[in-house]
């Protein structure tokens, strides 16, 4: 950069905060409601649009004031004022050079920030932190060579590696010429705490070497002689705040910043020659994260609520033609509350019906584990523990999670159960992929001791009744990664089958009718809407409880069905309903008590259903129902299944994949896959469905796709 355009850049920064001083008050009252209100101490202005400006006061906060933190990628422009390189230690001067080159880099700062306002649209800044100046140095010239007394010319280049960091200080000006731009002016000094440099000579054909065999000699390492240990900078900037939240009490500013380093204090002298120096300027961009402690954005009644406290203080007040805030109270109205079934339909004022029914589900355990690229240790995911631990654990505790977080106690799982089951033995086969891993036995045989060795050092199981092996894996589509990802793991089978034998877990669940209550309502407060609430309770016990600022909606929706147990109605008495509204002037308004009649029926005294639910894996993305690695357990689950069915059960049979598949694909294979456990069950004309992509669980994740890969088989048996 030229010294002319800094020059103009400089001025241009002043020229800009001179012109913009005058307009500054005009472009806040244009600004309207979401501006922050200021004139003098003791006046109101009132403007051509007849909306007052109040005085900024202790009533008003200062929405200036910021603290945050800031990162940049910087831009260093080194100007050196040598052609020859520093001397080495053995007194050897490189030659000197025509030209250097390769002395700009883009490197990084960061630190923290603190701003603030001293008097209207001016404050100060203050930034710490650190910046690194790191270049290279290169020079190259042409030496006279010879082989076998045959002259020739080798190219040979001249380098300084410099690693360079300073921790800085900068004490900026700032001007606000609009309520979210800001221009800074104002130095910056650094404390050098990394000055090193790396110098060395290279020949630079491959070819051939110096007399030793390597291609560098005369290499050493040293600090930078005469590094000014605190240089100076002029910097200049610009930055444009974006808030991120409704109050405007966080920020985000890209900004832009150019340091031009002061031409009377370089930033080193190079062989003790003053005259011989070395400066960096540099342009910074990046961005900044900044809190203010007070709102930087404020609505319409907060203002003019502001405004009356103001007029208060100063009667002395010179004009005012704003409308008064209004005096009459807020009004909730409740409109109607009904209940929504599957199908749409409205019920009026609904009964709420709540059914006990008994149910169980089965947790199936895919008995794999997977492991990360290359890496033959057991992930973090896997819920591993010690020895001394092991007596804790308890396989009822897993009743709460969900199928993949049951998943990740696989290892204790099987554990506990060849504890109790001395004569059966397992087989733990290791694999890797195919294309990045190449099929590495060693890593693939390293994975299934490391699951063997758990298994013997934590569970105490005879080594004896393990055995590791490794297998060789393939891979169809080399660009597959998720194919590869799948075929890092180790899989683990049982010559007894309850070792991987579902889970199976019994519960009472709740039906509610109807699923869905809805309520509608409306809220007038001239005065401005400061809080609102919505809550159902019973007997006096919250049961639901929503709240909110200046907006509401004016429908809610209480999704019964998916609501936690302990949320919904415990007794048979009556739900109340009720909407409370606060306004500006803390002024509070409620409307009437809505009450819905509950019905209670438990399972004891209601010819009830009982629901049973089975989740048949599949290890691959083809139709086959199962293809486990383990398939005599899924033959297990198919028995059961099975038995279960009794005369005037209901079936229904879901097929899902994974994020593999697209989802025109997806409905045909899921339709195939449930059609194929239907077949399975004896049950070849029952209607399926296929459920298409699931996103159950974590599809980026090899088990988490693996469990999104089923068909759920669910049997409702009427009660007698």
């Amino acid at each position: 950069m030229s010294t002319q355009f800094r020059f103009w850049l400089v001025t241009a920064l002043f020229v800009v905060a001179h012109l913009t001083i005058a307009r500054f008050d005009a472009a806040l009252a244009q600004d309207r409601p979401n501006s922050l209100p200021t004139t003098t101490k003791d006046s109101v202005r009132t403007t051509p649009a007849g909306v007052q400006q109040p005085a900024a006061s202790p009533d008003l906060p200062n929405p200036y004031i910021r603290y945050g933190v800031y990162a940049q990628g910087s831009y260093n422009q080194h100007q050196p004022n040598f052609q020859d390189l520093v001397t080495t230690p053995f007194g050897v001067k490189y030659s000197p050079v025509t030209s250097i080159t390769g002395v700009n880099g883009l490197l990084f700062s960061a630190g923290g920030l603190f701003e603030l306002p001293i008097a209207g649209p001016f404050g100060i800044a203050l930034r710490a932190g650190y910046s690194s100046f790191g270049a290279t140095f290169r020079s190259q010239e042409t030496v006279r060579a010879s082989i076998n007394n045959q002259p020739f010319d080798l190219p040979v280049g001249y380098f300084a590696e410099t690693q360079l960091g300073t921790l800085d200080g900068q004490l900026l000006l700032w001007l606000r010429p609009l309520r979210y731009l800001s221009l800074y002016v104002g130095g910056t000094a650094g404390y050098a705490i990394q000055r090193k440099v790396r110098q060395y000579e290279q020949i630079l054909d491959p070819n051939y070497t110096w007399g030793d065999g390597n291609t560098i000699r005369a290499e050493f390492n040293q600090d930078i002689p005469n590094f000014r240990t605190v240089p100076l900078w002029l910097t200049g900037g610009i930055s444009y705040e974006i808030p991120l939240n409704q109050q405007g009490t966080i920020l985000l500013a890209p900004e832009v910043f150019y340091s031009f380093q002061l031409p009377t204090v370089p930033l080193f002298s190079l062989l003790n020659d003053p005259n011989r120096t070395w400066r960096v300027n540099s342009i910074r961009a990046g961005i900044s994260l900044r809190f203010s402690p007070n709102p930087t954005i404020f609505d319409e009644a907060e203002v003019k609520r502001q405004q009356e406290q103001q007029q208060t203080k100063q009667p002395e007040v010179i004009a005012t033609n704003t409308k008064p805030s209004s005096n009459k109270p807020p009004v909730v109205k409740l409109y109607s509350v009904v209940g929504v079934t599957p199908d749409g339909a409205e019920t009026p004022n609904p009964i709420i019906r709540i059914e006990e029914v008994l149910a169980s589900k089965s947790r199936p355990l895919i008995g794999s584990i997977f492991f990360g690229e290359n890496f033959a240790t057991i992930p973090d995911r896997y819920q591993l523990i010690n020895a001394a631990d092991r007596s804790r654990f308890k396989v009822e505790s897993l009743a709460l999670q969900s199928d993949l977080d049951t998943y990740y106690h696989l290892l204790n799982i099987i554990g506990q159960r060849m504890a109790t089951k001395p004569k059966a033995k397992l087989t733990i086969t290791g694999m890797s992929d195919a294309i990045i891993e190449k099929n590495n036995k060693t890593l693939a045989l390293s994975r299934a001791e490391e699951v063997k060795k758990y298994l013997v050092s934590v569970w105490g199981i005879t080594a004896s009744r393990i055995s590791a092996l490794t297998r060789t894996t393939f891979q169809v589509n080399r660009d597959d990664t998720h194919e590869a990802e799948e075929n890092r793991r180790v899989e683990i089978t049982s010559d007894t089958p309850e070792i991987l034998e579902e889970l199976r877990f019994e519960y009472r669940g709740k039906v509610v009718t109807p699923p869905v209550v809805k309520a509608r309502f409306d809220i007038e407060a001239e005065a401005g809407l400061q809080a609102w609430k919505l809550e159902i309770a019973q007997d006096d016990n919250p049961l639901k409880t929503v709240r909110g600022g200046e907006a509401y909606p004016k429908t809610f929706e209480w999704n019964l069905a998916s609501a936690p147990l302990d949320s919904l109605p415990q007794t048979a008495q009556e739900i109340s309903l009720r909407i409370e509204a606060t306004d500006r002037n803390s002024r509070t308004a409620r409307s009437p008590l809505t009450a819905l009649p509950v019905e209670m029926v438990s399972a004891a005294k209601s010819k009830g259903t009982r629901t049973e639910i089975y989740h048949v894996y599949s290890s691959m993305q083809g139709v086959s129902a199962y293809s486990s690695a383990d398939a005599s357990v899924q033959r297990q689950l198919l028995t059961i299944m099975r038995k279960g069915i009794k005369p005037g059960s209901k079936v229904a049979i879901t097929g899902y994949v994974d994020a593999r598949l697209s989802t025109d694909n997806a409905r045909a294979l899921t339709e195939q896959q449930a059609q194929n456990v239907a077949n399975q069950l004896n049950l070849p004309d029952i209607i399926n469905a296929g459920g298409g992509v699931a996103s159950f669980y974590n599809n980026t994740l090899p088990e988490g796709r693996l469990y999104n890969r089923f068909v759920q088989v669910e049997i409702k048996t009427v009660i007698k």
